[in-house]
């Protein structure tokens, strides 16, 4: 009979270690090397410190781990990711959940409550840390857990940039959260905790005393007064709130969660919109080392502005979702600013639409779709039309696919000779393709006797417009059909600029 010792659970070998030598061996790290990392850990050699641009303003201090130490962190994070069970009502550095997830759980509510918690990240220091590994939680001698705290803290805080921190910071802040939690069960109330970030909501008008006894005034920035039992949670956890990031907020305002608008579907605030267009303005017009003096104020760097740039880009992408023309035309103003090297902006840079509609149709069927394409035209409409579109000497195929990427809808004529034409056909595979993800783009328009179902299956479920076979009516149709093509493509662009008024 075989007794297996558990020798390939690292946290096992962790709980058994009484020294340097067994750590490292639990971490799989050479002792000699990992003796001289924690003899060197709260010095400064194995951190990197530097500053980098906050979304909104300013500069964020980060200590990044490096060399022995940061592969010793890496292995360390691993280890405590298989312990760490995150709750469903933590929402920051959580796999799957994120700052808009965490947003969207307090959409259309009657009244939100925002609660900062002080030096969040600072404010764990050695002690608490040491104290964590020595609990039952963990159950490491005091040795092991004064060597694990001397690799996870700097200057006696959890480093910023560190991969053990934000999970270290989550399983302390346990306490408080499960505090918090009986408070928002027995109060019917919605809770979540984003980093330091802390969120109570409620689909009823009354906000209980408990979490707030008042506030003043009632509209506009206030002062608040929390209920005793949110004070004593924190002072009961060992953490500190933020006074003046202490918001309640109700639907006839901006409610706002971890930066989003929540008062319906979250998004992001038009004004920071605008703003971003400002700073791309700027760096167009005067360059990025200006731009970065006038908008981040501690910096001339280009490079910090670029990197303050494409972290807002990136931002707006992950709220609005893919392929949004706002992120799109946001992406193209910034290379056209001068941002270089970055390939998924350019990629959405090379999304921005020049046409409204580009006309498929058959060489027979041209003059039909000529009156359509001059109807268009005389709404205002932006239009790929071949013969107007592809100068001599342009290359077809390139124009084409130009035109198909550059498109907002795409209008096939489908009928017996579009349906015989292998280039045709090639325009609606690819214009099929582009739009998988952007639905009720293709509308399609079909010839009197032409069937559909027979020809083009895939299509028979969209519906589709018929041309009429009484040439009296085709004025009337043309109307029709413009005017319908009009409203979808103003509706589009009402959409695109939601967020810039």
């Amino acid at each position: 009979m075989t007794i297996t010792l558990g020798l390939d659970d690292p946290l096992l070998l962790l709980r058994l270690a009484h020294s340097i030598q067994d750590v490292a061996f639990a971490l799989g790290l050479e002792p000699a090397k990992f003796f001289y990392v924690v003899k060197n850990s709260d010095n400064g050699r194995y951190y990197k410190q530097f500053q980098i641009p906050k979304k909104k303003g300013g500069m964020r201090d980060i200590a990044k781990p490096v060399r022995g130490l940061a592969l010793a962190q890496d292995k360390f994070a691993a280890i405590l990711a298989q312990k760490y069970e995150p709750k469903q009502f933590v929402k920051g550095y959580v796999k799957g959940q994120s700052f808009l997830t965490n947003a969207q759980y307090h959409e259309r509510q009657k009244w939100i409550l925002n609660i900062d918690i002080k030096d969040f990240f600072p404010s764990i220091s050695f002690a608490r840390v040491r104290g964590l590994f020595m609990s039952s939680y963990f159950g490491f001698n005091d040795r092991v857990a004064t060597i694990l705290a001397r690799i996870t803290t700097f200057n006696d805080g959890l480093p910023q940039g560190a991969s053990t921190s934000p999970i270290i910071a989550n399983i302390i802040a346990h306490n408080l959260d499960k505090k918090l939690v009986e408070i928002a069960i027995r109060e019917r109330l919605r809770y979540t905790r984003y980093a330091d970030d802390i969120t109570f909501s409620s689909s009823q008008k009354a906000v209980p005393s408990s979490v707030v006894k008042s506030w003043e005034p009632l509209n506009g920035a206030r002062t608040i007064a929390l209920g005793n039992d949110v004070i004593d949670a924190f002072r009961s956890a060992r953490f500190e709130i933020n006074d003046e990031k202490t918001r309640i907020l109700f639907p006839s305002e901006r409610q706002e969660v971890t930066g989003l608008i929540v008062n319906r579907k979250a998004n992001v605030w038009r004004r920071d919109i605008s703003l971003l267009r400002m700073k791309l303005h700027s760096a167009r017009v005067h360059g990025p080392s200006k731009a970065a003096k006038l908008w981040l104020k501690t910096t001339e760097n280009p490079v910090h502005f670029w990197q303050h740039v494409e972290g807002w880009l990136s931002y707006v992408g992950q709220i609005r979702g893919p392929n949004d023309a706002v992120v799109a035309k946001l992406c193209k103003m910034a290379v056209l600013s001068g941002l270089k090297g970055s390939e998924w902006v350019e990629r959405y840079a090379d999304m921005v639409r020049e046409f409204d509609v580009f006309l498929s149709h058959a060489s027979e069927d041209k003059p039909k779709i000529r009156k359509l394409k001059d109807k268009l035209e005389s709404y205002g409409l932006k239009v790929f039309f071949d013969e107007t579109s592809i100068s001599w000497g342009d290359s077809i195929v390139e124009k084409i696919n130009h035109g198909l990427l550059k498109s907002s809808f795409f209008v096939p004529f489908l009928s017996e000779t579009f349906s015989t034409k292998g280039w045709t056909n090639k325009e609606l595979n690819s214009a099929i393709s582009l739009n998988i993800n952007r639905k009720g783009r293709i509308l399609p328009i079909c010839d009197g006797n032409f069937s559909v179902e027979n020809n083009y299956p895939l299509l028979n479920e969209t519906l589709y417009k018929k041309w009429p076979t009484d040439a009296a009516q085709e004025e009337e149709f043309l109307v029709s059909v413009s005017d319908a093509i009009l409203k979808k493509v103003q509706d589009a662009q009402a959409t695109s600029n939601d967020l810039s008024g």
